[in-house]
């Protein structure tokens, strides 16, 4: 946040200016994830979530609503797999997996791999068509593992932009050119 003063002369001389300019809120100077690792309380349970309304929505489509509790335990060692893999791989560097790029998409195809190597294993009438199954799949589960992630950075990232009462006082102050213009 910069002051300047006003020019010599003008009305307003003394008169303190505000100006701001927020940091981009992405990449490593994350506002929301600067200094700390992986929020746990809400990677675990949106995740859990997303991956329940996969095998849900995954077994109405298939008409084998009888396999759900099948399709819910496969996807929640799938999820498992996901955050081991992404964890692992993303350890070295502070860990965020409620972030949508890249630990996001780490846990997404990895849950992705691991779920259909399950499915594969399933007797072929419980299978159904692996091809159509993994396309179906691998899409919704990049539009719910990463979908609540870009949701939550995009929300995150409102937040962390000028805050209301700077952006009040700055509005309050006026067009700086137009003063210039007297």
């Amino acid at each position: 946040m910069a002051m300047t003063s006003g020019a010599s002369g003008r009305q307003g001389e003394g008169k303190a200016r505000i100006d701001f300019t927020p940091a981009v809120p992405d990449g490593a100077d994350c506002p929301w994830t600067r200094g700390r690792r992986t929020r746990w309380w809400l990677v675990i349970p949106a995740d859990l979530v997303a991956m329940g309304l996969v095998a849900v929505l995954g077994a109405a489509s298939t008409r084998a609503t009888s396999a759900t509790p099948t399709a819910l335990w496969q996807a929640e060692v799938a999820v498992s797999a996901g955050w081991a893999v992404a964890w692992l791989v993303r350890r070295r560097r502070p860990d965020h997996l409620e972030m949508a790029a890249p630990e996001g998409l780490i846990v997404a195809a990895t849950a992705w791999v691991a779920w259909s190597a399950l499915r594969w294993g399933l007797p072929m009438g419980q299978g159904g068509d692996l091809a159509s199954w993994t396309v179906m799949t691998g899409t919704f589960l990049l539009v719910f593992l990463c979908g609540w992630r870009w949701l939550y950075g995009y929300a995150r990232a409102h937040d962390s932009l000028v805050p209301a009462p700077v952006a009040r006082r700055m509005a309050e102050q006026g067009d700086p050119e137009a003063d210039r213009a007297d």
